[in-house]
Parts: C-alpha cells; sequence; structure tokens
C-alpha cells in the first residue's frame, strides 16, 4: 500500500467536502444539535402536570389540613393546580383529557384527620381519612409523579404541623387506563415512529435513486403528471407504513396483551395519513438536496427531534419548556397523542378529529410542495 497515494485520495475527499458549505456545516453543527437536544430532553424532570383540585374540606377547630397540603403541592412546579369547586367539573376535565387528575378533598377530610391524630396518640385503632382521586393512567408515569407528589406533600404537613403521620388513603379511580403498564403507552408511540421513519427514509432513498439513475427524468418526459407521481408514491409507502404498523399491534397484542380500547381502523387510519405526510415531507427534502449525500443529511434533522420531543418514550411535561413549543410543530406529537387517545381512552373518530385535522392538513400540504417541487424540476 503506498502512503502517498492513500493521502492523495484522504485530501481529495476533504477537498470535496470543503467546497460543500452545506456538508461543512452539517459535520459541525450536527454532533452540537444532538447533545443539546439528547441532554435537555433525558435530563429535563417533569413539570407542569395539569391536576385540577376540589377542596370541600370544612376544617376543624385545629385547622384546615387540606390548606396545608394543597400549599405544599403548589410550592413544587411538578403539578399545575387549578382550583375548581365542583367534583362534575374536575371529574369532566380529567375525561376530556384536558387534565390528567383531579384530586378531591371531602368536607370532614381536617375533621377526620385530627380524630386520627388523637387516636394515634392514646394508642386506639385509627380510621384513615381519605382523599379521592380521579386519575387518567394512559401514562404510568404520570399517574405515579402524581400520586408520589401527594404523598409527599401530606407526610410533610403532618410531620412539620402535627409531629405525626396518621394512615391517609388516597383512593384512586382510574377514568382511563384502569390496569394500563407502560407497554401500553409505548406501543401507540413506537406504531407512530416506525410509521414515520419507513415512509420518510424509504421516500427520500427512493426519490434520491431516480433522480441519480435519470428514471425520474425519463418519467417526467411520459403524460404522467408530477400529482400521479406523488400520489403513487404516497398509497405505496403509505401501505408499507399500513403493513408494519400491524405486524407491530399484532405482536404487541399477542406478546405483551396490551390495551386495545377503541377501533383499530381508526389507528391505522392514523397510521396511514401520517405516513403519507412523511412521504410528501421526504420527496420535498429531496428535491432540495443538491446531491445524495445532502439528502441524507435531513435525516437527523427530522427523526431525532421527533424521537425525543413528540412524546413517544417519555411524557412531553419531562420536554424542558423551551423546547416545549417545537413539539407542537412535529407531525409525530399529533399522531402519538391520537393513537393513544384511540387504543387507551377508547375514543372515536367524534374526539381525535382535531390530532387528525391537522395530520390530514399536513399531509395535503407536504403533497402540494412536492408536486410543485416536480414542476418545477420539469
Amino acid at each position: 500500500m503506498n502512503s502517498r497515494r492513500v493521502m492523495a485520495v484522504s485530501r481529495k475527499v476533504l477537498q470535496s467536502l470543503r467546497h460543500d458549505k452545506r456538508t461543512a456545516g452539517f459535520l459541525v453543527l450536527m454532533p452540537f444539535f444532538m447533545i443539546t437536544i439528547f441532554g435537555y430532553t433525558f435530563g429535563g424532570e417533569m413539570k407542569n402536570v395539569e391536576v385540577y383540585v376540589v377542596n370541600l374540606d370544612e376544617g376543624s377547630p385545629n385547622g384546615t389540613v387540606s390548606d396545608l397540603i394543597i400549599a405544599g403541592l403548589s410550592s413544587r412546579d411538578t403539578l399545575d393546580l387549578r382550583l375548581v369547586n365542583s367534583v362534575d367539573v374536575a371529574r369532566q376535565k380529567v375525561a376530556d383529557a384536558e387534565a390528567w387528575a383531579a384530586i378531591v378533598f371531602d368536607a370532614d377530610f381536617s375533621e377526620g384527620v385530627m380524630t386520627a391524630l388523637e387516636m394515634l396518640r392514646q394508642g386506639s385503632p385509627v380510621v384513615p381519612s381519605v382523599v379521592q382521586v380521579y386519575m387518567d393512567a394512559t401514562n404510568p408515569n404520570i399517574a405515579s409523579a402524581i400520586l408520589s407528589e401527594l404523598q409527599r406533600s401530606m407526610q410533610i404537613v403532618l410531620v412539620t404541623n402535627y409531629n405525626l403521620v396518621p394512615p391517609i388513603t388516597v383512593s384512586q379511580d382510574s377514568v382511563y387506563g384502569e390496569g394500563a403498564e407502560f407497554i401500553d403507552f409505548f406501543a401507540p408511540g413506537v406504531m407512530g415512529l416506525a410509521a414515520m421513519m419507513v415512509t420518510f427514509i424509504l421516500s427520500i432513498i427512493s426519490f434520491v435513486h431516480e433522480r441519480s439513475t435519470g428514471t425520474l427524468d425519463r418519467l417526467l418526459t411520459t403524460p404522467v403528471t408530477e400529482g400521479e407521481i406523488v400520489a403513487g408514491y404516497a398509497i405505496a409507502l403509505g401501505f408499507v407504513a399500513l403493513i408494519q404498523s400491524t405486524v407491530i399491534l399484532v405482536s404487541a397484542i399477542l406478546l405483551f396483551q396490551i390495551q386495545i380500547e377503541g377501533s383499530v381502523i381508526l389507528a391505522l387510519g392514523v397510521i396511514l395519513v401520517l405516513g403519507i405526510g412523511m412521504q410528501g415531507t421526504g420527496f420535498l427534502l429531496s428535491s432540495i438536496a443538491k446531491n445524495e449525500f445532502q439528502a441524507i443529511q435531513f435525516l437527523p434533522l427530522i427523526l431525532f427531534p421527533s424521537i425525543l420531543l413528540a412524546g413517544v418514550f417519555w411524557p412531553l411535561e419531562s420536554v424542558p419548556a423551551f423546547l416545549r413549543p417545537i413539539s407542537d410543530f412535529i407531525p409525530l406529537t399529533y399522531a402519538v397523542e391520537a393513537l393513544r387517545s384511540v387504543m387507551i381512552r377508547g375514543w372515536g373518530l367524534d374526539r381525535v378529529w382535531p390530532d387528525l385535522t391537522i395530520l390530514v392538513l399536513f399531509a395535503f400540504a407536504m403533497l402540494a410542495l412536492s408536486t410543485y417541487g416536480l414542476k418545477r424540476r420539469r
């Protein structure tokens, strides 16, 4: 092996990268982008989990214990407390997925705590006071965080103010997700992520391949219109995404017994719309790239934010606040939310249509822009 020839080849490769400013920027900025997203996402703590509180407690001569517990919960930013006077209103907020939980203190809560304290000092049998929690348990991590914060606040208040911890029972009523495990929360996200990755990667690779081989140019000389080309790819890759999602769904049911409360057909329909939109995105970005290497550079720019900031593996409440607005511009965010609402909450089209509408508009926009890009190429 001739070292001079080896070094000559190396210089040639580096010079080609130097002249391609987009690639040079990618090689420098992409590692910074990745470590920043990963660091902030993995290092983020769960914050601002929306919880409604109904305080019916009438207090006791020695104070209102529920007020102290609520103040303790408010002192930390894990929960975003909303105080209301009606149990029905709070429970409906949970049923509409506008809150993760509703905490209810009954009228005799403080009186029961004081009685329990007195019985505890006398060594007599104690009847625990009860805090009712109506929970959306579709996300086990959030459900666990809410209960942990409640237990922590109660313990600190009672030890600080009364030097004893009488038994208080937290009665949990799951509005959604009764008995749900992490796999039930995880599976819908993986289905959406798999569909997004397959259609996006295949569309970029297919389009770049047809450009490099001249197939696309020859196709454009035929009577086939640009819209027909884009639509054909959309149907084909959307079908591939459906097959893959069906495999994931069937495997999860057979191997892990995941919950399917709603319509499987509707869930797969969400997957199809997401796949069509991501196929259009792949086409559009490939047409912007000047060469194959530049086209591939778009993969991490699209995939990493979607994986980390769309709520696939952990709740959006764990994403730092300054990164949270990015999630609103990621199509996978709406697909994952719709899939979980269908599969775990059992919602139908009448309740998931806002998320589905956003996905449909995204798909139409990407297909239209892809068609426009092909027309410019012709």
